[in-house]
This record gives C-alpha cells, structure tokens and sequence, in this order.
C-alpha cells in the first residue's frame, strides 16, 4: 500500500527527505523536541558555587605561597652558616692556644692559617676580593678616603687600600677604601 501525500504538506515537510520502511510503510515523522531550558537559578547558584570554590582555592594557595616564601627568605643562609662553623671553631682553638702559648710566632701561624680557611670559605660562595692598588680610582668599586700627592703616578690612581673590597659574582659587597694620587697642587699665588 502507498502512502498517500499529506494534503496540505508544512514549509519543513517540502524539504525533508521520505523515509519508507522496509515493509513500504512510511517511518513515522520525529519532530525535534526542544532541549531543555536550564533553570536560571541553578545555573546562578552553580556559577556561584564555582566562584566560591575557586576564591578559596586562591587564597588557599596565595597563603602557601606567601608561607613558603618566608620559610625560604628565614632558611637562605642555612647552608653559608654551617659552612661558617668550622671557621668560628678553629678561631675559639686559636685563642685557646694564643692564650697558652710562649711564642708570638705560634699564636701569628694559628691565625694566618684561619685567615686562609677563611678567604677559601669566601672563594668557595662566590666572593673575589677586589685589587685596587694600582689601579685607576673607579667609584663602582672603590671609596676614596683620601688623597696624598705621589710623583710618577697619574692623578686618581689608588696608591694605599686600607680595607678590602668585596664581590659576589658581579655584584658588589663592599667596595675597597683606598687612599689615590691627587692632582698636581696650584701654586700659591704671588705676593
């Protein structure tokens, strides 16, 4: 049996395409059902919900961060410290030893071998130690805390170093006090 044309066919039902089942009959029309509408308050309390959950894992993870930053500024120097230790007790073993000792020539030997362990200390962090006699004046590195005239010498070499300077890498520590050449003296005027 054949299905007869719908007489009055719908402006979709022109352009849909027939579909006829196996025994001739023709398949039943689907009609699209509309999804369903979301309810607008849950979906707002959803949202909220979200928002919520996401703010507390913010600041939950801003404290721990915050936490662990004070840790690591408070823990820094930890390593640098106990490398020191060995230094502050070959010192206290130093002046025991100072304090008994017959010769002043022991008491200069225990020191200078301190002063050693202690430059090799610094060269192992990082620390060089600025040379600046000899040198030309250079304020990056330098602080100039006098001036004495010396012939043969150009104006602002460092001529004296009265306290070493210091360097981490490239930055500087402390810079070297030295003393430089000054500039040749005016005559006094003529009377």
């Amino acid at each position: 049996m054949k299905a007869k044309p719908s007489p009055n066919p719908g402006p979709s039902a022109a352009n849909e395409p027939k579909i006829v089942l196996p025994d001739g009959q023709p398949a039943p029309a689907t009609t699209p059902t509309p999804a369903a509408k979301p309810d607008p308050a849950a979906e707002i309390a959803s949202l909220k919900d979200q928002l919520l959950r996401v703010r507390a894992d913010f600041e939950n993870s801003r404290k721990r961060l915050t936490r662990e930053k004070e840790d690591s500024l408070k823990y820094a120097n930890q390593s640098i410290l106990s490398d020191f230790l060995p230094l502050l007790d070959h010192l206290e073993l130093g002046l025991q030893a100072a304090a008994s000792a017959k010769d002043v020539a022991s008491v200069v030997s225990g020191l200078k071998l301190i002063q050693s362990q202690f430059e090799r200390f610094l060269t192992d962090h990082g620390v060089t130690s600025i040379e600046a006699v000899g040198k030309p004046f250079d304020p990056h590195l330098h602080e100039a805390i006098g001036t004495e005239a010396a012939s043969g010498k150009p104006e602002g070499t460092v001529l004296h170093q009265h306290r070493r300077g210091f360097k981490l890498g490239d930055r500087l520590l402390r810079p070297a006090s030295v003393v430089t050449v000054a500039g040749a003296q005016p005559a006094p005027p003529a009377a």
